[in-house]
């Protein structure tokens, strides 16, 4: 009895299986993060400070042994850069503006960025955020252990996503960045 309850169990936990990722987004101590491992060999935590320096929404940048530190305020998604229609968009994608705190790594050849912390200010539809709130709050369910299935969606956290990539992924002096969209 107690084998076919086991049995039971992890045959509804494998069809039902609850999302704890999508795209770079994961959940970790019950908290969204966004983490991006990104190839490239001539990277330094100098050439990054540098590139992190010029961005409008960065602020308190910090620079330890083989990382950069530092808060983002107001980043916002440009669904239409993304070929998103208006119609197609959430208003919380659309109105959206998010913060929190990044952690950029360096190891041989690759960076990985970790953006946790993540707070939103918008209007979700039914409720307008305007003081920063946990993401996590609105994009998951019991008690941020798996994502809401409405949020696991491109126009959702795929657009976001993007929208953070597009923002926090370094760009060498002269070049542009790589826009392998057909």
């Amino acid at each position: 009895m107690k084998v076919l309850t086991i049995f039971f169990t992890l045959l509804a936990t494998c069809v039902y299986g609850q999302p704890t990722s999508y795209g770079n987004f994961k959940l970790s101590e019950q908290e969204i993060i966004y983490q991006k491992v990104v190839p490239l060999d001539s990277i330094t935590t100098t050439k990054l400070e540098e590139f992190y320096k010029t961005l409008p929404y960065v602020s308190n940048l910090k620079l330890a042994d083989s990382k950069v530190q530092f808060d983002v305020a107001d980043i916002t998604v440009d669904y239409k850069k993304f070929q998103f229609t208006q119609v197609a968009t959430p208003s919380i994608i659309q109105t959206g503006k998010y913060s929190g705190s990044v952690e950029v790594g360096v190891k041989d050849g690759k960076y990985r960025i970790t953006f946790h912390n993540i707070e939103l200010t918008g209007d979700i539809g039914y409720k307008k955020i305007t003081a920063r709130d946990k993401l996590t709050s609105y994009a998951c369910k019991n008690n941020g252990t798996v994502f809401s299935q409405d949020w696991c969606r491109p126009n959702m956290l795929g657009l976001l996503d993007q929208a953070f990539t597009d923002k926090l992924t370094y760009v060498e002096p002269g070049k542009k960045k790589i826009n392998d969209d057909w």
